[in-house]
């Protein structure tokens, strides 16, 4: 345990173990130490050791065995597949393109001796831990067709189809300092003339040292592309890849993608998924060449691609030519561990597309996504696509750098995630009160929504109606599925339809900023009587999420009164005890020995009444 640098003794230990299993040093199917030998070998603490298993178990590089332990996964053999973090070791990358990047920016005044000396400082003071997310997959948006139809005029109880935190917890005095600076800082040239088609060369620099330091993924700025939303990010990608392509997309999923890329004359094959994420046989015998997926917190089902899946994923890629769109909507919200690590910095192949936005960490309304392109293709943009004006305004682009610079935006970011985590925690706390053996979730912990299964006799959509009725939005899980036929983890079955089966639970999404902690027994309770009557069950089946008063334990230690007490104070006896025979006590023939004792008791008493 030597020669581990800044990197803390869990994320040390996590590294050396995943090293060692994708090299084969731990073959497929081997047992691990348990956590108590290993702790006890190494001479650290059992928390690190757990620490170090949850994360492997969670990238899918190890698997737990109830009882047994822990064993390796088998990977798929990758020839060109990098090490999380290894692109670090190529630090040279961000300093070789200063002088394209003063070419791309001649256009709005500014020179290469400007950039430079702005660049400089910028990588002088790198910022920390800054999470980003990606705006438009907004876990079942005000656009979720369960929503469309539900009154506006009423404000609901609880509204898990749409999330406000982001921009109610916004710091907006430290936003305006960041506005009103770059207006006095920053000359006219730079803020009234259009910025190249890439977006702010300082916007970009910054998103590179966040990759840098969150993802583990050495970007340069040149590769970073700035657009306004996701939306737009989206149409760019099949320009720069081509409608002649097919694009995969998963099922379930958003919806907005198939709608996106058929507006753009491309053909849509929608993909299923299983436990390990998009299911690559299907996409094998799909013809697509470009595959969108979510691998680190899938929407809607919230699965985590597993490390055998994700060397499958760019195996698959590497043959012919065919891209992966990595969208990593909310990595930055993951609630145990450290974050997945990307599939673009595992890629050596420059086959990976990484997608991204500030919409669920800054609010809907800060229009900025962006996009990392591998260095051929970036190159190509500038090429092909260069002479785009950016549709985002330069006074956003420098404020937004100036606020991620000035750490602004890791402080509110690590708000965010630490309400969420204590909103999540009480709402799922309620609902198993409410609930009890009834409810089950699944994606805890991963994301800002999860999985709530039922066990109920009516369908998805119906307890959806009733849900809403009571002041609820909610969306099924069913509403998000597509042409495929499974559904995906958390369930592995298929696809429900809208009526109700005895076989089928329903699955509902939830997010974790959608209420309070204060609001979420009440919401609970509001959920368990709406589907209590819209079910055959009694509502006395369906237990309250208000616990039933006990008495004090001093209360209950005392002994009970004696009888005579009890006769005074009109309590009623205690209920008698019935004793059970001894276990060695001897089996008697019924009515054998009381009979011969009752006959002889009889004659002797007979006897004595005739004695004078």
């Amino acid at each position: 345990m030597e020669s581990r640098g800044d990197l803390s003794l869990y994320e040390y230990l996590y590294r050396c173990i995943r090293h060692d299993i994708a090299h084969g040093k731990v073959e497929p199917g081997q047992k691990l130490p348990s956590k108590r030998a290993l702790a006890k070998q190494l001479g650290v603490s059992l928390i690190t050791i757990e620490a170090a298993y949850d994360q492997l178990v969670a990238e899918g590089y190890i698997r737990s065995r109830e009882r047994c332990g822990y064993y390796a996964c088998a990977l798929a053999p990758a020839a060109k597949i990098e090490e999380p973090g290894s692109a670090r070791r190529r630090a040279e990358a961000a300093k070789a393109t200063a002088t394209n990047r003063g070419r791309e920016n001649h256009a709005a005044g500014l020179n290469n001796q400007q950039l430079l000396s702005q660049e400089k400082g910028r990588l002088e003071d790198s910022p920390g831990h800054r999470p980003t997310v990606n705006p438009d997959t907004q876990p079942a948006g005000p656009t979720a067709p369960h929503a469309q139809n539900i009154p506006s005029d009423a404000p609901p109880l609880a509204d898990f189809t749409h999330s406000t935190l982001a921009t109610t917890m916004l710091p907006y005095s430290a936003w305006a300092k960041a506005v009103r600076q770059t207006l006095s800082d920053e000359s006219a040239a730079s803020l009234a003339e259009a910025a190249s088609a890439a977006g702010s060369p300082e916007l970009r620099s910054a998103i590179a040292d966040h990759l840098r330091q969150y993802r583990g993924m050495d970007v340069s700025p040149d590769q970073v592309v700035i657009g306004a939303g996701s939306q737009t990010l989206y149409q760019l990608l099949v320009q720069l890849l081509g409608r002649t392509r097919r694009y995969a997309v998963e099922d379930p999923g958003y919806p907005l993608l198939t709608r996106m890329y058929e507006q753009q004359d491309a053909q849509v094959a929608h993909i299923g998924l299983d436990d390990s994420g998009i299911d690559i046989d299907a996409l094998e015998t799909s013809d697509a060449s470009v595959a969108h997926i979510m691998p680190s917190h899938q929407f809607p089902t919230g699965i985590v691609t597993t490390a055998a899946r994700r060397r499958e994923l760019l195996n698959w890629a590497r043959e012919g030519d065919r891209y992966l769109i990595e969208d990593d909507y909310d990595s930055e919200f993951r609630m145990a561990g450290r974050p997945i690590p990307s599939l673009f910095g595992i890629d050596a192949a420059e086959r990976v597309l990484y997608l991204n936005s500030f919409a669920k960490s800054l609010g809907a309304a800060f229009r900025m996504a962006y996009l990392v392109l591998p260095p051929q293709l970036a190159q190509h943009f500038r090429k092909q696509l260069g002479f785009y004006a950016n549709t985002v305004s330069p006074l956003d682009q420098l404020a937004l750098a100036r606020f991620i610079k000035q750490g602004h935006y890791d402080r509110h970011v690590n708000r965010l995630r630490t309400h969420a985590r204590k909103t999540q925690d009480a709402l799922v706390s309620a609902l198993r009160e409410a609930f009890g053996e009834r409810i089950a979730f699944a994606g805890l912990n991963d994301g800002l929504h999860f999985i709530m299964q039922l066990e109920s006799e009516r369908g998805e959509r119906e307890l959806a109606t009733a849900a809403k009725a009571a002041g609820i939005r909610i969306a099924p899980l069913s509403s998000f599925a597509g042409t495929a036929s499974l559904i995906g983890a958390p369930t592995g079955t298929k696809s429900q339809a809208n009526t109700a089966s005895e076989t089928s639970p329903a699955r509902f999404i939830l997010r974790s900023d959608s209420t309070s902690i204060e609001e979420a027994p009440a919401v609970a309770n509001a959920l368990a009587k709406a589907w209590a009557q819209a079910s055959t069950v009694n509502d006395s089946q369906i237990p309250l999420a208000t616990p039933t008063p006990r008495a004090p334990a001093d209360v209950r230690a005392y002994p009970p009164p004696p009888q005579s007490a009890r006769k005074r104070l009109g309590i009623a006896p205690p209920p008698q005890t019935i004793r059970k025979p001894r276990p060695n006590a001897k089996k008697r023939e019924p009515g054998a020995y009381p009979a011969r004792a009752s006959t002889a008791y009889q004659a002797n008493a007979t006897q004595r009444r005739r004695t004078p």
